[in-house]
C-alpha cells in the first residue's frame, strides 16, 4: 500500500464527509461504485485520473492541490536530483547566418556544438524521472505548463525516424541530414516531459544520432564530427539499457575505426557488439553485426572467421519468425539476404578470391532492388576492385562508371574516394574504357 495513495484517500474521505455525503451517494455523483470509493479512501487503489480528481475537487469544494495533499506530503518522499528542476534546453543551432554545408570548418563547428547540446540533455535526462510517480506529479507538470507526450504523437515520431533511416539507402546526405538534424531538435524539446514514453524518446534520439553520424562519416567524410554522434547513439542505448541500439552503435563504430585505418580497432568494436548481442537482440540486427565483423576479418585476411560469420548471418536472416518478433530492426537502410550476398562478395574480394567474388557480386547486383542505390553503389565498387585485381581492367572500369552514376545523386564521399583510388590504379592502362572513367570522374568532381 503506497503511503501517498493513503494520504490522498484520507483527503478524499474527509472532504466527502464535510459535504455530508455517504460513499453510496458520492459514488453515484462521480459515476463510480461504492466499492471503488471505499478502496480509494483506504489507499487500496490509486486515484489515477487527473480529470476525475478535478471533478471530485469541484464537487466537494476544495482546491485540487489540497485534494492531492501536495503540501502535506512533501516530506513523505525524497525528490530525486533534478526532478524539481524543469529540464529545458535551448533548441540546437538552426540555420545560423553563416551556415554552409560545403564549408568543412563551419560544418564541423556547427555539428560539434549541436552534439555537445545533445549529450548535455542526455546527461540531464539520466536523473530526470521517466514516469510520473502519481497524480500529484502529473498535476504539477500541467500546472507548470509542461506538455506530456501522448502515445499517438510518439508513434508518429517513431514512424518519422523509421522513414529517415530507410530513406538513407537512396537519399543524399545533403537532402537528408537537415531533416534528421531537425528531428533531433524536436525530440530534445519533447524529451523532458515524455513521461511514460521517456525510453522511446531517448531511443529515437539515439537512432537519429546514429543516422547523422553515419552520414557525416560515409557521405561527408567528416570522421571527427561523426564520432560525436555515434557516441550519442551509444549513450542513449546505455541509458535505457537497450542492447539493440547499443549494438548498432558499436557496429557503426567498427566501420568508423576500420575506415580511419584502425582495422584491429574496428574488429574490436564488431566483436564487442556481437558479445552484447548475446543479451538478446533482433535477428536482423544480429545478422548485420555478424556481417560487419566478417568484413573486419576479411580485411585482415582471416578466411575462416569471415566465412563462419557470413554463415551465421545467413542463419539469423533465415529465421521464419522474423515478422512476428516485437523488437524492430533499428539500423539504417536495409539488411536482407540480398545485401548479405553483397557482403559475401565484398569479403571474398578482400580475401583475394577474385573469381568467387565476381560471381557473388554479380549475383547480388542482379537481386538488389534498384531503389537501394547506396547498397548497389558499394556492390559495383567491390566488383570493380575484384575485376581490376584480377587483371580485368575494362570490366572493372565499367562497374566504376556505374558507381559514379549513382554517386552523382548520392554524393557519397566514401564511395567517391574508393573510385578515385581505383582510377589511380588503372590509369596507366589508357584503354578507352579507362579514359571514359577518368572523364566521368573529373566531370563529377567539377560539379562538387
Amino acid at each position: 500500500m503506497n503511503e501517498v495513495d493513503v494520504l490522498v484517500g484520507r483527503q478524499v474521505a474527509a472532504a466527502r464527509r464535510r459535504r455530508g455525503l455517504s460513499q453510496v451517494a458520492f459514488a453515484a455523483l462521480i459515476g463510480r461504485s461504492e466499492s471503488w470509493v471505499s478502496k480509494v479512501e483506504t489507499g487500496v487503489i490509486r486515484l489515477d485520473s487527473l480529470s476525475l480528481a478535478q471533478r471530485i475537487a469541484e464537487l466537494v469544494g476544495i482546491p485540487l492541490e489540497c485534494l492531492l495533499a501536495l503540501e502535506a506530503r512533501t516530506g513523505h518522499r525524497q525528490v530525486p536530483v533534478g526532478q524539481g528542476q524543469t529540464l529545458k534546453l535551448m533548441h540546437l543551432l538552426i540555420n545560423p547566418r553563416d551556415w554552409e554545408m560545403w564549408d568543412e570548418v563551419k560544418r564541423r563547428w556547427f555539428f560539434g556544438q549541436a552534439a555537445a547540446s545533445v549529450m548535455t540533455m542526455l546527461d540531464l535526462l539520466r536523473t530526470h524521472p521517466a514516469h510520473a510517480h502519481d497524480l500529484g506529479d502529473r498535476f504539477e507538470s500541467v500546472r507548470a505548463g509542461r506538455v506530456r507526450l501522448d502515445g499517438e504523437t510518439v508513434e508518429g515520431l517513431e514512424q518519422a525516424t523509421l522513414g529517415y533511416r530507410r530513406a538513407y539507402r537512396s537519399s543524399s546526405a545533403f537532402s537528408l541530414i537537415g531533416p534528421a538534424y531537425g528531428t533531433l531538435n524536436v525530440l530534445l524539446e519533447l524529451a523532458p516531459d515524455a513521461g511514460e514514453h521517456h525510453d522511446r524518446v531517448v531511443s529515437m534520439i539515439g537512432q537519429m544520432g546514429a543516422l547523422v553520424g553515419t552520414m557525416l562519416m560515409l557521405d561527408l567524410g567528416d570522421f571527427d564530427s561523426s564520432r560525436q554522434y555515434l557516441a550519442i547513439a551509444a549513450r542513449a542505448g546505455q541509458q535505457i539499457d537497450d542492447p539493440q541500439l547499443l549494438g548498432f552503435a558499436l557496429g557503426c563504430r567498427a566501420f568508423h575505426a576500420s575506415y580511419s585505418g584502425n582495422r584491429r580497432g574496428g574488429l574490436g568494436f564488431a566483436r564487442g557488439a556481437l558479445d552484447l548481442a548475446g543479451r538478446g537482440i533482433h535477428p536482423v540486427t544480429r545478422g548485420w553485426l555478424s556481417a560487419v565483423a566478417s568484413e573486419m576479418h576479411a580485411s585482415s585476411g582471416e578466411d575462416r572467421e569471415c566465412e563462419f560469420l557470413l554463415d551465421e548471418a545467413a542463419c539469423h536472416l533465415g529465421r521464419t519468425d522474423l515478422a512476428d518478433l516485437a523488437d524492430p530492426w533499428l539500423g539504417i537502410g536495409v539488411f536482407n539476404v540480398d545485401k548479405l550476398a553483397a557482403y559475401r562478395g565484398g569479403g571474398l574480394m578482400r580475401l583475394g578470391r577474385y573469381g568467387e567474388a565476381q560471381n557473388a557480386l554479380l549475383g547480388a547486383l542482379g537481386r538488389l532492388d534498384p531503389a537501394l542505390r547506396k547498397h548497389r553503389c558499394t556492390a559495383h565498387i567491390d566488383l570493380a576492385e575484384a575485376f581490376v585485381l584480377d587483371r580485368k581492367i575494362d570490366d572493372g572500369a565499367e562497374h566504376a562508371i556505374d558507381a559514379l552514376r549513382i554517386i552523382e545523386s548520392t554524393r557519397h564521399a566514401d564511395s567517391l574516394r574508393r573510385v578515385e583510388k581505383l582510377f589511380t590504379a588503372v590509369r596507366p592502362a589508357r584503354t578507352a574504357t579507362v579514359r571514359r572513367l577518368g572523364e566521368k570522374l573529373i566531370a563529377l568532381k567539377a560539379m562538387s
